[in-house]
């Protein structure tokens, strides 16, 4: 099945700083045995919007705890 992002629907949201909607969620990142390998920011407005995701890129500098969602 591949990892999984999962949003809690009990945790509050923050407005998006790319779009401006309330509508950025922290989110677990799942691996198909149920471990949380950590947690990223989703923002569910921007997401719908994006036609292609486009892969990060190499050495980014992101945090390893941060996973690119997509």
């Amino acid at each position: 099945m591949g990892t999984q992002l999962r949003i809690s629907r009990e945790d509050g949201s923050l407005p998006c700083e790319v779009c401006g909607f309330p509508t950025m969620h922290v989110a677990k990142v799942v691996a198909d045995d149920g471990t949380v390998l950590g947690r990223t920011l989703v923002c569910t407005t921007c997401q719908r919007s994006k036609h292609h995701a486009e892969p990060p890129a190499a050495g980014s500098g992101a945090p390893p705890d941060e996973v690119a969602a997509g």
